[in-house]
């Protein structure tokens, strides 16, 4: 019993992780809109908070990226 429970935990962080990645998968770069910020290879990780906060790490193409929180302000 206690397996199907974590199973059953374990599929809905999974589909929760996937549907984060393609709403991601749908963010368009500022500068080149025809490339996601997922085709960039800019977003590092999706990671949930205890408390249930989502978390998206981001790694800009280049420090000093002017186009980084125009980024950050569209996947909030």
């Amino acid at each position: 019993m206690v397996n199907a429970v974590a199973s059953g935990a374990e599929a809905r962080a999974a589909t929760r992780n996937a549907d984060v990645w393609r709403v991601l998968e749908s963010v368009p770069d500022p500068e080149i809109p025809v490339l996601s910020v997922v085709d960039l290879g800019i977003v590092r990780h999706v990671r949930w908070e205890a408390d249930g906060r989502l978390h998206v790490g981001l790694t800009p193409t280049y420090s000093g990226c002017p186009a980084t929180e125009v980024i950050r302000a569209a996947i909030e």
